[in-house]
């Protein structure tokens, strides 16, 4: 796992996450983040990829050993 010291990370007392997952600069991107669907997905994918994570590290014990859905609107 690679470790950096991130201005925004620095001081905090509880584990953190910090990605990047689009830039407003690409025209696609920026359409992506407008829209509440493409916001969803967005907010959706990095729920799974952290409870994959939590469960593929053994972090986390859930019911099934597939991680659980992230929940809907």
């Amino acid at each position: 796992m690679r470790q950096a010291p991130f201005v925004v990370l620095i001081g905090g007392s509880m584990p953190s996450i910090l990605t990047e997952v689009a830039f407003l600069s690409n025209p696609q991107d920026e359409k992506l983040l407008k829209s509440p669907e493409g916001r969803q997905a967005v907010a959706g994918g990095l729920y799974a990829g952290m409870s994959k994570y939590l469960v593929d590290t053994n972090s986390v014990a859930f019911a099934s050993e597939k991680a659980p859905a992230p929940p809907s609107e």
